[in-house]
């Protein structure tokens, strides 16, 4: 019996090495590209180890395409985001799970019916609509826009934690004299520390990943992401491979990073959240 669990493990930890070295592949791949030279790469291959390891593309790329400003932006854009975010979402959250108003599950499922609607399909109203009140090729168009497609998610896993905290613990302190307000600060928020650790790493991660709004939105070289910055080493008939991968690294850096300091609060999180709803 104790054979046929151990052979039972065994098979299991050859099947998530399997799946670890496939997932884990091309984010190899990409690496050993960055630290060999686009002629070296053009000559052996892609697969081909480095003959002589290319460190100083990492201090090279600082120094040219504008890399640093490209930085900068996704820093500035993302704080932005999460922060906002967060906050229009955590009130909004404890208005639908404990306030009584017309219309209030309407609403509810107007704001959760943006999980099923893509970007794809309002990019061009989107686009017109920015143009028109002149915020077009501003870091506001990346902005704006993001924050409203990660509200409809943090609502929802917030909503669902909040409902399965017991109400009675917020009408004795309203009958003690406390504000709607100093509930959601002393009471709340304490008791949400785990889901919202969660909900900003999934914007984080939505933020600093997006290629599509700052592409279409942007044109200020100046105001591009990190994303749209890889197109700097490309051309309509060449590209600098090493560079190109060199920038996709240290833009999924901070990405990779956050997931494996995180990763425990975030399942913690979305289990506490999504799953009470």
């Amino acid at each position: 019996m104790r054979s046929l669990e151990g052979l039972k493990k065994t098979q299991m930890y050859v099947f998530l090495t399997i799946v670890a070295l496939f997932t884990a592949g091309p984010f190899i791949l990409v690496l050993n590209t960055s630290l060999r030279t686009t002629k070296e790469v053009i000559k052996n291959g892609p697969l081909a180890l480095p003959s002589a390891w290319a460190w100083n593309n990492y201090v090279h790329i600082w120094k040219v395409g504008n890399f640093s400003t490209y930085f900068k932006n996704s820093v500035i854009v993302t704080l932005i985001v999460v922060v906002v975010s967060l906050v229009i979402s955590i009130m909004a959250a404890y208005a639908f799970a404990y306030l009584k108003f017309i219309g209030k599950e309407m609403l509810f499922l107007l704001i959760v019916l943006g999980l099923i609607i893509p970007i794809e399909l309002i990019i061009i109203p989107l686009f017109f609509n920015l143009k028109s009140i002149s915020l077009l090729n501003t870091r506001w168009a990346i902005i704006m826009p993001q924050i409203a497609l990660s509200v409809p998610f943090t609502v929802f896993l917030f909503r669902g934690f909040m409902k399965d905290i017991s109400a009675s613990l917020l009408e004795s302190a309203r009958m003690d004299g406390s504000t709607e307000f100093k509930n959601l600060i002393y009471i709340i928020m304490p008791l949400m520390t785990p889901v919202v650790v969660a909900a900003a790493i999934f914007a984080v991660l939505g933020t600093w990943n997006n290629f599509m709004l700052p592409t279409i939105l942007i044109r200020n070289q100046d105001l591009l992401t990190l994303p749209v910055g890889l197109n700097y080493f490309r051309t309509k008939f060449t590209m600098d491979y090493s560079m190109v991968a060199t920038s996709a690294i240290i833009s999924a850096i901070p990405t990779i990073l956050t997931y494996i300091l995180f990763q425990r609060k975030i399942i913690t999180g979305l289990t506490m959240g999504a799953l009470k709803e």
